[in-house]
């Protein structure tokens, strides 16, 4: 076998053999120390892309049992994309822009299925953001809870997921944002945007959506700019 990354080698095959069916949910999977010989590596390289697998959620051990294909959705496999998302941390706009495409769409359904109890959640947060307008740290967790609100009132794992994985983040920029930007107009959009959504108004909320995001994006330019020219 070529040496490359022997144990990527190792998780590629196994990862291949849940994705064709070949190991559905459920399924226990060859041993350790027959997958080594069968693929000609060490027990480490198996372990190791074993251990990676079962850090994604892909796989489960059992002590004494063994180790089994765990039931899988699509949000499963987005944990791998978290190390990618985290390490430029610094790189917020193209965290915005990927926003602009998920959200905007992400409130088009959270109309359509949330329910009653999403949406006082939903002005519970707004409030939230109101009560703290004076505190960056407690207003920057609000608004992020209210776009995480969102998400989650969607009931798609996927949106969930990449949510979830944006979080920490989400919280970090924001409280520079404000530092920079204060709270009025974030306060003003996301007003609007929940009262588009109690009125299930779908093609508003969307469009009040796309401006707080919009409005975000050319912010953030300008203040990059300044930091420039200063």
């Amino acid at each position: 076998m070529i040496k490359k990354n022997v144990s990527q080698v190792v998780f590629d095959t196994i990862e291949g053999k849940i994705i064709s069916g070949e190991w559905k949910s459920g399924t226990k999977i060859t041993s350790e120390p027959q997958l080594a010989k069968e693929l000609q590596v060490s027990r480490m390289s198996v372990r190791e892309a074993i251990e990676k697998l079962v850090a994604l959620g892909i796989l489960t051990k059992k002590r004494g049992e063994g180790t089994f294909v765990n039931e899988l959705k699509p949000s499963v496999y987005l944990n791998s994309l978290i190390p990618m998302i985290t390490l430029d941390r610094d790189d917020f706009l193209e965290i915005l822009e990927f926003r602009l495409i998920v959200e905007v769409e992400s409130i088009r359904l959270f109309v359509k299925k949330a329910n009653n109890q999403d949406i006082i959640e939903l002005r519970k947060y707004y409030d939230e953001m109101v009560k703290y307008k004076d505190d960056p740290v407690k207003f920057a967790e609000s608004d992020t809870s209210f776009h995480m609100k969102i998400a989650e009132g969607t009931k798609n794992s996927l949106i969930k997921k990449v949510n979830s994985v944006l979080k920490k983040l989400l919280d970090y920029h924001q409280q520079g944002l404000y530092e920079n930007l204060g709270p009025k107009g974030g306060l003003i959009e996301h007003k609007k945007i929940l009262e588009s959504i109690e009125k299930r108004d779908e093609e508003l909320s969307v469009l009040f959506m796309k401006r707080h995001i919009e409005r975000t994006i050319n912010d953030l330019y300008k203040i990059r700019e300044q930091k420039k020219e200063g």
